[in-house]
């Protein structure tokens, strides 16, 4: 059975959670606002691609946008 509570307060979720326990049941919680999991994931999947060519120094990064206008 799935149940769909929007906008749940965090002491909702806690107590929804124990009196799941007891029916041996889980509750799973999607807190992504407005938008879709599938792109929540996407925007993770480039951050952390963006993160691992910035460790390897093939990302151009600038501290201020004066120096990233300074390079266009």
């Amino acid at each position: 059975m799935t149940v769909v509570i929007d906008n749940a307060s965090s002491t909702f979720v806690r107590a929804l959670k124990e009196m799941a326990k007891l029916d041996g049941a889980s509750v799973s919680v999607d807190d992504y606002g407005y938008y879709p999991k599938s792109t929540v994931n996407s925007i993770l999947r480039a951050d952390r691609q963006m993160e691992k060519q910035r460790k390897k120094g093939t990302l151009k990064v600038y501290d201020t946008v004066d120096e990233m206008f300074s390079d266009l």
